[in-house]
């Protein structure tokens, strides 16, 4: 097992055994969404660990600034103690933090489930955005939230990075997302070697809107299925 850095202790939701599954959930949500996202995986085949991330929910709130890095070690630790690899199901910021663990820790990750993500840096436009919306959580006393805003605001970009992965990894991209356009979620397989996408007609949230299709995508990641779904 790879050496790893210093990382937080998150509190983590599990259910079931067998297969390691991980899902980590999307910004101003906790390890809830993806435990009940990955609901309909069967119990006694899959063990679905759902932390929260570091600033959401019951998980510490470290002084910041973080780096999407610091989500993905935060992970990895997770993973490591669990006995991985593990299949990874991100979301929003945990799809960011998904892409940052496998390739920053490629010994920890089997496969890939991402949606609500781009692989490009944010341009100015975006930066400020999240700039205004770290803001607006500031004025709520919510510093934890506020900070993963912000690291998302100066993650990096991975198109260099991604053709170096050679694990199943499934896209759902979904035409109703109102933050990133489904042209930018498609161009994530472009990057990632032998990486399907599914589309869907949903918005952001797969999780509430459609978590049958992560169930769909974890048996394409398990058994190869190379086909491209549109839903």
């Amino acid at each position: 097992m790879p050496s790893l850095p210093p990382a937080i202790d998150l509190n983590v939701r599990r259910r079931g055994r067998g297969q390691l599954v991980v899902g980590l959930h999307d910004l101003n949500h906790d390890g809830r969404q993806m435990l009940d996202a990955l609901s309909q995986l069967p119990q006694r085949d899959f063990r679905v660990v759902a932390p929260d991330l570091r600033g959401h929910g019951a998980s510490p709130s470290p002084n910041g600034p973080w780096s999407i890095d610091d989500f993905a070690s935060d992970v990895a630790r997770i993973i490591a103690d669990d006995g991985g690899p593990a299949i990874v199901v991100g979301q929003g910021v945990g799809g960011a933090a998904a892409l940052a663990l496998a390739l920053g820790h490629p010994g920890l990750v089997s496969g890939l489930v991402v949606t609500g993500i781009s692989p490009r840096g944010e341009d100015a436009k975006a930066q400020d955005r999240w700039t205004k919306v770290a803001r607006i959580l500031r004025e709520r006393e919510r510093e934890g939230i506020a900070l993963t805003a912000e690291a998302m605001a100066n993650r990096p970009d991975w198109r260099g990075a991604l053709p170096q992965l050679d694990i199943p990894t499934v896209v759902l991209a979904t035409t109703g997302d109102r933050t990133v356009p489904v042209d930018l979620q498609r161009e994530l397989a472009v990057w990632i070697r032998g990486a399907d996408v599914h589309t869907l007609k949903t918005g952001h949230d797969v999780a509430a809107e459609s978590p049958e299709a992560f169930t769909d995508a974890i048996g394409n990641v398990l058994h190869g299925d190379r086909t491209a779904v549109v839903a």
